[in-house]
């Protein structure tokens, strides 16, 4: 139901089933019967407790109250629910406040997401509608669907099989052992204390060492190769250049065609080139789009008299698919020339960085036409004349349009040149003669010289600056290569000349602002809807200690695998963010229940939490499973789902692991402490 509900909403809001809506589906699978779970097990457990009660004999009400206060039985109940409706009625009632605290905290997490700027906001929009939705039906569907369908349908069972005795048996074992652990903990409150904030102290490590970028590499089965030999070559050079880069490409089986193309983008110049790779089917290859790029990029770099570069296709604006790309930008455009080379060979020299590729074009081969006016004056010439027959025969003019059919709409320029191939040397400007007034021919050299020299191809700009761009696939994270750009370019810059980042490197750097906003909205908002739900300042504190816990786990699965700090492994972090705070919900709700019927702060914690294990493991059990194959990094969209994967598996078990013995000894320190001065 909560994943039609979600469907729904995606059709509504007008979003496609596309990666990330398909990712929040598969979360959705997992935390939608969160809510369920903890309703229909405690409903199951009123049903079973009032069996278990009536085959009893002798059981007063002191003797069960006496029992649960000494924390020895949990198959004693003060609500005995032998009707079905009852027990339905009841036992939902008891977690109505848990199971809505914990989905509006979730809910909570996602506010910041949907107003988020930037690409990661554009990305990750109808995640968060999606996933808020979701748990919004699921909610619904736990508060009046279960309740209803338990009342109807849920029975407990006088005789079970094996599997279930079995089950039942490990469940025992679990609870001896929780039970111990719990009065241990209880017992050495300020150890568990000491021992938590040892663990976070000492969580540096993965968070100093694992790598940091925008987006991990996907295998698309595409990717782009660049192209450019030396300014001034014909188009002949380069299609000669182009052909030897597509034998490389040939040697590899995994290629499946190739599409060159010459001229391509704004200046059009012949000197450059593209080629369009394809790759086989995923199934049809062993080798990831990943593994491949890197080898052609080796093989591309013995391609004499021409430079190459392969590259993915890019996934945020930019001019070509490399993730590092940044600007030296300037006032002076031979300044930027040679800060441009400079900065070029101290980057090449830093081991990580990769070959480095930049647009700056400044060694053009070129010829001066410089005008003696005195020599024209005196041949009975005028400078419009000179400058006419040079731009005819070299470049050409149009002089006329025609049209082949007559009211079609279509009408071609008439252009008069030179003939091909006449004019291809500085000697060959000899040849040219102008016609004097007077009618005498007038070589153009005796008016004119010609002079040799080296210019820019194409300024390139930026924020109105002079500008040189440049391109690079580093070895390393993004996050490093950046680093070391920019304490490469604080060192050869001087002043008025400066770096900017841009494509994946910018979005980069806006990411890791978003994401500390996005962290800190969410700390925020969650602790506003505990404080409100609640109704005090200190116990969403308290709740809120699995959020750290979490957190390390899940950098430290990401480090543990080989997975990096991007835009979805960061989203998996706020995510846990809600996820996590479900457990202590269950642990301190039920403990101020038991509080208030009576039982002082230690014995309500022996009593509620024992009950809450069995929910708490099975709610993580379910995410953890629901995520367990897209960790495993198998079929499409691997690369994206891992990371998110990965990174709620680890902070789920940590703070699983961690939650149900921190929360009750924080919760006793602080309670006993409250209920001394009261």
């Amino acid at each position: 139901v909560s994943l039609m509900g979600a469907i729904a909403v995606i059709y509504f809001f007008g979003f496609t089933l596309n990666s990330l809506t398909m990712l929040a589906l598969l979360l959705l699978i997992g935390v939608v019967v969160d809510d369920s779970i903890v309703v229909l097990e405690n409903i199951h457990r009123h049903q079973e407790m009032a069996m278990d009660v009536s085959a009893q004999a002798n059981v007063s009400e002191s003797n069960v109250k006496a029992a649960e206060a000494a924390g020895r039985s949990q198959n004693i109940f003060r609500k005995l629910d032998p009707d079905p409706v009852s027990a339905a009625i009841n036992g939902s009632s008891e977690v109505v406040f848990a199971v809505i605290a914990a989905t509006l905290s979730l809910v909570s997490i996602f506010a910041p997401v949907i107003f988020m700027s930037g690409i990661i906001g554009q990305f990750f929009r109808s995640f968060a509608v999606v996933v808020t939705f979701g748990v919004l039906v699921s909610l619904f569907v736990s508060l009046t669907l279960t309740p209803m369908l338990c009342s109807r349908y849920l029975r407990v069972e006088k005789q079970h099989g094996a599997l279930y005795h079995r089950l039942d048996r490990l469940f025992e074992g679990l609870d001896r052992l929780y039970r111990n652990l719990l009065d241990r903990a209880l017992r050495h409150r300020w150890k568990v204390v000491a021992l938590t904030l040892a663990t976070v102290a000492t969580s540096w490590l993965p968070f100093a060492t694992i790598g940091k970028g925008f987006a991990p590499e996907q295998d698309e089965g595409r990717f782009l190769v660049y192209l450019r030999t030396p300014l001034g070559s014909s188009i002949d050079y380069t299609d000669s250049r182009l052909r030897m880069v597509e034998e490389i490409l040939n040697r590899h089986k995994e290629i499946v065609t190739e599409f060159a193309l010459i001229g391509l983008g704004s200046a059009g110049q012949v000197n450059q080139g593209t080629v369009v790779v394809r790759m086989a089917p995923r199934e049809e290859r062993s080798v990831k789009q990943q593994e491949i790029i890197p080898v052609i990029r080796k093989e591309l770099a013995t391609i004499p008299g021409a430079r190459a570069f392969a590259a993915p296709y890019p996934l945020v604006q930019g001019q070509r698919g490399e993730p590092l790309q940044f600007v030296l930008t300037g006032e002076n455009l031979q300044e930027v020339g040679r800060l441009t080379r400079e900065l070029q060979g101290r980057l090449a020299a830093e081991p990580g960085i990769g070959r480095l590729d930049t647009d700056l074009q400044l060694d053009l081969p070129q010829l001066v036409f410089q005008p003696d006016r005195t020599r024209i004056a005196a041949a009975n010439l005028t400078s419009q004349d000179v400058a006419l027959a040079v731009n005819m025969l070299t470049g050409g003019i149009d002089i006329a349009k025609f049209n082949d059919e007559p009211g079609d709409g279509q009408r071609y320029d008439i252009r008069v040149k030179g003939r091909e191939g006449e004019f291809t040397q500085p000697s060959d400007m000899s040849k040219i003669f102008l016609r004097a007034k007077d009618g005498k021919l007038v070589r153009l050299d005796s008016v004119a010289s010609f002079r040799e020299q080296l210019g820019p191809a194409v300024i390139g700009r930026f924020d109105l600056q002079y500008a040189a761009t440049f391109f690079a696939s580093p070895t390393i994270p993004l996050g490093d290569a950046v680093v070391k750009v920019r304490a490469a370019a604080a060192e050869v810059l001087p002043t008025g000349y400066q770096v900017k980042f841009i494509g994946q490197a910018e979005e980069f750097g806006k990411t890791m602002q978003n994401m500390v906003f996005a962290f800190s909205l969410a700390l925020v908002l969650l602790y506003m809807v505990l404080a409100s739900q609640f109704n005090s300042f200190l116990q969403p504190l308290i709740i809120m200690l699995a959020q750290p816990l979490a957190i390390i786990g899940g950098v430290a699965a990401l480090w543990l695998f080989g997975q990096s700090l991007n835009i979805y492994s960061m989203i998996g972090l706020v995510l846990l963010i809600g996820l996590v705070a479900k457990n202590s919900i269950l642990l301190v709700d039920l403990t101020n229940q038991r509080r208030e019927e009576g039982l002082g702060v230690d014995a309500a914690l022996r009593n509620a939490c024992p009950i809450r294990m069995r929910p708490v493991l099975m709610t993580s059990a379910t995410i953890i499973l629901a995520l367990f194959p897209a960790a495993l990094g198998l079929g499409a969209g691997a690369e994206t789902n891992q990371p998110l994967s990965i990174a709620v598996i680890g902070g789920m078990i940590s703070s699983t692991l961690l939650t149900l013995v921190v929360v009750p000894a924080v919760y006793s320190l602080v309670e006993s402490r409250r209920a001394r001065r009261a």
